[in-house]
């Protein structure tokens, strides 16, 4: 109970931890300081005035009454008024300050119970009064009384400097780290950000410098990988045509054999089509804003058997509505979803598109025994298929990478009624994708 309550009491990020604790701290020091005048300053200071105060009455009250009108000239001249007899003013009331109650108490310690201060406001006038050898007052005018400790506005003045020091300390060291938390986060788009600028103390400039050769090593591996896939897919197709043309001169008796053969070619070539596919990552494609149901349909035409496309139904749903795309990248994702669902599935597959809430829903649905549910969220990974059917397990990832791009997701299901269904949600904005302009 007792963690619970302290992670919901306290602040769950970086930034406001590091301003409340930094402020603590600066107001901590703030109190410290503040007890240290008191216990050295604040004491010593109420002792001074009491015994300048003391010696100021008994001198007053020594005086004989022939001499107060010497008295009284002496003390007008610093604005002190002197009254004499058994009728001291009655105006005020007993100090509520508290530096004044101390001053008040060791006037007493040091002339006995008679001595009193009053405060007089309506006159603005401190009166010192004590019954000595004769009955002295002397009023004392507020500005040259104590001053006062400090009121609640300067207390809480001080509280905000505080805050204001917390945050400015921990925005030196917060800012940067963010700048490198959310450039990590747009790692996550599949795309490299632009390097980090390095600045703000010298642990946090290694940091966003070491964080840019990071990025400069990852961006070198994800070039040489491409180049590595597409180069052997490229250069294992001139065998395969060399091996494709080579059956085409097999005797009529050997049909069966060559068949097999072009078969067999075809599905490498597929292979090496899906290595091609994802080794590029779209970038060098601008966008174009266009029409995707009839992007769609023309996908299904030029795609897979012509006796496998009778089995494909599409339900357009947004008519001619465009909207910001690349072309060969979304017609490669529709092609890899049909294609999954005609190879893994059975027919027929139901290709439709639905517009909701301005983004549009690709559904493509096949009617065959579905995939392992705990297989689902695999799925989307490279070289991971749920089916004993062939492939290498990178359409579906092709899919999603693109989908990704176009800000979009896909989404796997199996289908209460049977079968299974890929779920592409695309956003229908007509600004750039992560920033690109539009053709």
């Amino acid at each position: 109970m007792i963690p619970s309550l302290r992670a919901s009491l306290w602040p769950d990020t970086l930034f406001t931890r590091m301003v409340l604790l930094i402020a603590s701290l600066l107001l901590l020091g703030q109190v410290a300081l503040y007890g240290f005048l008191h216990a050295y300053e604040y004491g010593p200071r109420s002792q001074r005035l009491a015994d300048l105060w003391a010696q100021t009455l008994i001198l007053a009250s020594a005086v004989p009454p022939s001499a107060y009108r010497e008295l009284q000239q002496q003390f007008d001249n610093r604005h002190i008024v002197l009254v004499t007899g058994n009728q001291p003013p009655t105006q005020g009331h007993a100090p509520e300050n508290r530096f004044l109650r101390t001053v008040q108490t060791r006037l007493q310690q040091r002339l006995g119970a008679t001595a009193s201060i009053r405060i007089d406001h309506a006159n603005h006038m401190l009166w010192l009064s004590w019954q000595g050898a004769h009955h002295v007052t002397l009023g004392l005018p507020v500005s040259q009384g104590s001053p006062v400790p400090p009121p609640y506005l300067k207390l809480i003045a001080l509280l905000l400097l505080s805050l204001l020091g917390g945050f400015l300390a921990a925005r030196q060291i917060n800012r940067p780290l963010r700048t490198l938390v959310n450039t990590v986060a747009r790692m996550r788009d599949g795309r490299l950000p632009e390097p980090v600028t390095a600045r703000g103390p010298r642990d946090i400039r290694q940091l966003a410098s070491r964080f840019n050769h990071l990025l400069t090593d990852i961006d070198a591996l994800i070039r040489e990988r491409q180049l590595v896939l597409v180069g052997v897919s490229h250069d294992l197709r001139t065998p395969l045509t060399r091996i494709r043309l080579a059956s085409e001169f097999l005797p009529a008796s050997e049909a069966e054999t060559r068949d097999e053969i072009i078969a067999n070619v075809r599905e490498m070539d597929a292979i090496i089509e899906q290595f091609i596919g994802y080794a590029r990552d779209g970038r060098e494609e601008p966008l174009r804003v266009i029409a995707l149901d009839p992007l769609i349909a023309e996908t299904i035409e030029r795609s897979g058997n012509p006796d496998q496309s009778q089995d494909i139904r599409f339900t357009r749903g947004l008519g001619e509505h465009a909207f910001p795309m690349q072309p060969v990248g979304m017609s490669r994702l529709i092609r890899n979803l049909i294609d999954n669902a005609l190879n893994h599935g059975s027919p027929p597959t139901e290709v439709s598109t639905t517009p909701d809430e301005g983004h549009v829903i690709l559904r493509i649905r096949d009617h065959g025994p579905g995939i392992n549910t705990q297989q689902l969220g695999e799925l989307p990974r490279a070289f991971v298929h749920g089916s004993a059917s062939g492939g290498i397990g990178l359409g579906l990832a092709i899919v999603e990478r693109i989908a990704r791009d176009h800000n979009g997701r896909l989404d796997l299901d199996n289908l209460p009624g049977g079968g299974f269904e890929a779920r592409v949600t695309l956003p229908m904005n007509r600004h750039g994708i992560h920033g690109r302009t539009i053709d």
